[in-house]
């Protein structure tokens, strides 16, 4: 057969699709009850989609076209989102000509350079990829509802207006607030960053660092070292200091509020510090050598300790300045015993190396299994011999601050006898109380890049505007939201679960980017995780909105949050929607319309999403739903999926390791691609792209072309079918059930292996059982096979199967077509038993051949069980235990006879918990399918003979005959 040409194909279903509008559903064809309303979150439009996107986009188009096949009336539409900063920054790169840049736009993205140079400005950037992706969504054969099409910011009014709305809303409930808050920040732009807004470390979290402040003094002058502590309550345990002698600190004038001090920090750690509500005056810059050998005054226990040198301490980590607990914190003390070998480099800084041998370790925290100094002995047990053994340091760390943390007792007057945790807060607070103590942010990772290319700091920003996610009443709707819908896979449910808890106040606005205005304070704009929480519901009126708007009849000043409170909050009212009319302009009508439209499609049934998106967007979806719709309308489901690796790497478009979604469309075709991705892996479990296994795939389905192409001429007319006719057909049955069942739950994978794989296996196996026939009961089979067959696999491979369809003289599109049900008179147990049973026999034998080395075997005896043994079988399978099962058998004489060998059958069968075994009749079985056998194995086949070859007869059990080969 010739090579099938995919994209022409495509091409021909894709232009009928849409010709013929049979995606865009009408709520007058069928009931509440039989619609299903499933999203996907928006992509962002930065750049063009890759493989790892199509699985995300894929998931809900494979449900949408099964359950448009079930017969509910499905809407699945798309919107763009450009909102926020990450486009601008774009936009300022490529005008500021930055290499990397260009090189992703115009190598990895391949867009032309005339094109290329037009990005100066971020509205071309927008427009170029929200062509792009709509292209590629409709080559990818997704059967999307174009008509409610919308992207979001101020270049869209209509839904600008909505958003407004939303916000309003929010405000009016008391979820928006403005005040003080730590965010990340962008430096050199000078704006919050959102999850979106990150190029790298989006999942990185700020760290609370207790900054204690340590006393040195100057020529009568007091100069703090403020230590930067995750365990304040560990400063009762302080031997020494660790200063980096290579870094570079400063001497500064720190002023908060009205208090001045001078502090000695790293020059890193200064710059960030001025973020942090401080204004901070470098006096002076010196490496850390100059401070090595000081003493410094514990500000809570009077004592004073050395400043010792060592080059772990990282100056871009917090302050730059550690203070050393060795009783209790592995890397110390192992640091400690390194220097104490270094005599050399204390000599270098004037120490005297007794200085060092004498330091006495302060034990602070009493931990059951250890003596007084747990760490010294962590790292006893790990063998950890120096700093080099950095692996197992950190294992020790965690280990031991985990303990001390969940079951330590402290010490230390005044908080003897109280649980570490508790002592840990109260520290912190006495301190601060003090002015002995502070706070910095810090982020756990120093990798937290922004979209602008620039390295993020933490800023605590004033007069910005919150969402309040933190709000208990709030938390606890979403909670009960929560526990209504389902959740797939359900193991997701503790991580929402969790980000509920401990959400709070997040920056809903920033001051650069695109977006929609704050209404009531314009200067602001909406960022990207606030404008995309209940835009589901704006797909609900889009389709009016964007009618309106060709038809130049839509004024969007006028889409009032009056107008919205009625769609969406409000019951129906003819008065209302005659009012509204004169407001808007708008016909009642119209209103009407799209009123009912939204209360036919709202609840949303499933939300889409990747797996990252549960820290954010997919939480605030339920927050915001909560917060603004009744009950009624709160969403019924979210379904998570996992990434997609490119050859086992990670795809990452500023390293160039990407796959667009549109070149594997071109490559292989849209079937192959959405197809191959669907099989690889499911809900949260993450998929690799390899190329040489699409080019396998792709030959597979020619093979499915192919095989439904020949059985399209065959007539179906109702014969006599032999058994492995009827075997084929219950096999056909159970695919329907499965994967029926598999899509319900989302569960991709295990529906291509049922709807594809499986039904390829079967096929091949009954071909290889009816090789040589050609009667009308092998061709009625397989023309029913491929009827069932081409449906079911419509949802992943939806332009091949319009084709087959189209061959077969399926009525209209198969897209509308109905899902194959189970046929009751095609199930036979029976039958399907028998069938593995001559598979597993024939392998048994092969088996034998191999393993005994038998050179030209000629024949094989085959020995099946006698009626007794399956007499055993069946009461084991009802009593399930040894001592009923034998009580039981042991009643009948015949049985009684083989004692022994009964009771070592039973323990077996116990044993392999073989409870599930179908009665079937083997010799019948065989008789059939004897010839077959003997051509697959090309030896003779001897069934029950009355010599009992090698005395092999007596090991025969219910399906598993005794085998004798010559």
């Amino acid at each position: 057969m010739a090579e099938l040409n995919f994209k022409a194909i495509e091409e021909k279903w894709q232009k009928r699709w849409l010709e013929e509008k049979i995606f865009e559903p009408n709520i007058k064809d069928k009931p509440k009850e039989k619609k299903f309303f499933i999203t996907v979150a928006f992509p962002y439009l930065s750049g063009h989609l890759h493989v790892g996107h199509a699985r995300t986009y894929t998931i809900p188009d494979v449900i949408a076209r099964f359950k448009r096949m079930q017969g509910y009336n499905v809407l699945f539409p798309m919107g763009w989102h450009i909102t926020g900063s990450p486009i601008v920054g774009i936009a300022e790169r490529i005008k500021n000509r930055d290499p990397h840049t260009i090189w992703i736009y115009r190598d990895v993205y391949k867009v032309p350079e005339d094109v290329l140079w037009t990005f100066e400005d971020p509205i071309n950037i927008v427009k170029y990829f929200m062509k792009a992706a709509k292209e590629t969504f409709i080559r990818a054969g997704f059967s999307v509802d174009w008509s409610r099409e919308f992207h979001t910011t101020s270049l869209f009014p209509p839904f600008s207006k909505f958003i407004e709305w939303q916000f309003y809303k929010l405000k009016e409930k008391g979820y928006i607030v403005k005040g003080s808050h730590r965010v990340r920040w962008d430096p050199v732009v000078g704006t919050p960053l959102g999850d979106h807004d990150l190029v790298d470390g989006e999942d990185v979290p700020i760290l609370d660092y207790v900054i204690i402040k340590f006393e040195l003094k100057e020529n009568g002058e007091t100069v703090y070292l403020p230590a930067a502590t995750l365990r304040p309550e560990t400063v009762y345990g302080v031997t020494n200091m660790w200063i980096n002698p290579e870094a570079t600190y400063v001497k500064a004038k720190v002023k908060r509020g009205d208090k001045v001090e001078t502090w000695i920090v790293s020059k890193e750690a200064a710059y960030k510090l001025s973020f942090q509500d401080r204004e901070i005056e470098v006096v002076e810059e010196f490496k850390g050598e100059k401070l090595v050998g000081k003493y410094v005054r514990n500000p809570v226990t009077g004592d004073e300790v050395i400043i010792l040198p060592a080059e772990f301490v990282d100056p871009d980590n917090a302050t730059g300045i550690v203070m050393s607990v060795p009783a209790h914190a592995p890397f110390d003390h192992v640091a400690l015993e390194d220097l104490k070998k270094e005599t050399e480099i204390l000599l270098k800084y004037d120490i005297d190396p007794r200085v060092v041998e004498e330091i006495t370790y302060i034990s602070l925290i009493k931990l059951e299994g250890y003596g007084e100094f747990p760490a010294v002995e962590e790292v006893q047990k790990l063998g950890i011999k120096s700093q080099k053994d950095r692996e197992k340091l950190e294992q020790a760390t965690k280990t031991i601050y985990k303990a001390e943390y969940h079951k330590g007792i402290f010490k230390i007057p005044p908080y003897e006898g109280k649980p570490v945790q508790e002592v840990k807060e109260l520290v912190a607070k006495d301190m601060m109380e003090k002015g002995i103590a502070e706070i910095m942010y810090e982020f756990a990772d120093k990798n937290v890049i922004s979209r602008f290319g620039n390295r993020a700091v933490i800023k605590i920003i004033h007069d910005q505007w919150f969402i309040d996610y933190g709000n208990p009443e709030w938390k606890e709707k979403a909670r009960e939201a929560l526990k209504r819908m389902k959740i797939y896979p359900e193991t997701r449910r503790a991580q929402f679960e969790a980000v509920i808890d401990w959400l709070d106040k997040k920056a809903c606005a920033r001051k650069v980017g695109l977006g929609t205005p704050l209404p009531w304070d314009p200067d602001w704009v909406i960022e990207s995780l606030s404008d995309s929480t209940i835009y589901m519901a704006y797909y609900t009126i889009s389709r009016h909105i964007n009618k309106l708007r060709e038809e130049g009849k839509l004024d969007p000043e006028k889409l009032t949050p009056e107008f919205f409170d009625y769609i969406f909050l409000e019951e129906f009212s003819e008065e209302k929607e005659k009012e509204l009319e004169k407001k808007t302009g708008i016909p009642a009508e119209i209103i009407h319309e799209m009123k009912e439209e939204f209360e036919y499609w709202y609840p949303l049934d499933w939300r889409c999403s990747a797996k990252d998106l549960i820290p954010n967007h997919l939480t605030f979806f339920i927050f915001n739903h909560v917060a603004i719709f009744p009950e009624k309308h709160w969403p019924k489901g979210i379904a998570v999926n996992g990434f997609g690796t490119l050859e086992g790497q990670k795809m990452s478009k500023s390293k160039g390791n990407v796959l667009n979604f549109i070149d594997a469309i071109e490559e292989n075709g849209a079937d192959v691609v959405r197809l191959y991705i669907m099989s690889l892996a499911e809900h949260d479990s993450d998929f690799d792209w390899r190329r040489k296994e699409v080019g396998k795939l792709r030959r597979q389905v020619e093979r499915f072309y192919e095989l439904i192409s020949q059985f399209a001429e065959y007539e179906t007319k109702p014969v006599e079918l032999k058994a492995i006719d009827k075997w084929l057909l219950h096999r056909l049955n159970r695919a329907i059930v499965e994967t029926t069942k598999a899509l319900e739950e989302f569960r991709t994978r295990t529906a291509v292996q049922w709807a594809f794989y499986s039904i390829m296996n079967d096929l091949r196996w009954y071909m290889r059982r009816t090789e040589g026939r050609d009667d009308d009961a092998k061709r009625f089979v397989l023309r029913t096979l491929a009827d069932v067959w081409v449906r079911l696999m419509a949802p992943f491979t939806p332009h091949i199967c319009e084709e087959l369809w189209e061959k077969l003289g399926g009525e209209g599109f198969v897209s509308l077509a109905k899902w194959p049900e189970p046929v009751e008179e095609w199930w036979n147990e029976e039958v399907e038993a028998e069938e593995e049973f001559i598979k597993s026999l024939i392998e048994d034998i092969k088996e034998i051949i191999e393993v005994a080395k038998i050179e030209n075997p000629k024949r094989a005896y085959i020995y099946t069980a006698e009626e007794w043994k399956w007499r055993v079988v069946e009461v084991v399978a009802e009593k399930k235990d040894f001592k009923s099962a034998m009580a039981e058998l042991m009643k009948d004489p015949e049985i009684r006879k083989h004692g022994k060998e009964v009771a070592k059958i039973v323990q077996k069968l116990i044993k392999d918990r073989a409870f599930d075994v179908k009665r079937i009749d083997e010799e019948k079985a065989l008789r059939e399918a004897k010839e077959f056998i003997e051509k697959e194995l090309n030896i003779e086949i001897i069934i029950n003979p009355e010599e009992d070859k090698g005395g092999k007869k007596k090991q025969s059990m219910p399906l598993k005959p005794a085998v004798y080969v010559e």
